[in-house]
């Protein structure tokens, strides 16, 4: 396959087109660990490999980068199970606790803002 994977990094997916169709595989990006959360691939593509040699690419261009990776994605949990040379890119349960962490840290914070404590309720009780 001679087309190059691109990684997107405004839209935070690394991407292979071929034709008109775009395979892409989207991921989250905190300080050195990607996670991928969803691969698809064409109707158009299906068949071809083009997952695979998406995949494969985008694992190689994080290690290029230096970065560790989390698969939430099926696919990508698959391809890297069934390709040892890519394992070593996996990060560490503990470094997916910490990013667990600051995730929840942010949403805990949103929340606050969004529904502060000091607000009155929406609905009046009857009596």
């Amino acid at each position: 396959m001679a087309e190059a994977v691109c990684d997107n990094e405004s839209r935070h997916r690394y991407e292979l087109t071929i034709g008109e169709a775009t395979a892409f595989s989207a991921y989250r990006r905190r300080g050195s660990v990607t996670t991928f959360v969803h691969t698809e691939v064409p109707s158009s593509l299906a068949g071809r490999g083009v997952g695979s040699a998406l995949i494969r690419a985008a694992l190689d261009l994080e290690r290029a980068s230096g970065r560790k990776v989390v698969a939430e994605c099926p696919f990508v949990a698959r391809f890297i199970a069934e390709h040892r040379d890519y394992q070593d890119l996996l990060a560490s349960a503990q470094v997916k606790d910490e990013e667990g962490r600051k995730l929840d840290a942010k949403l805990d914070e949103a929340l606050e803002e969004t529904f502060p404590a000091s607000d009155p309720p929406a609905v009046t009780p009857r009596r």
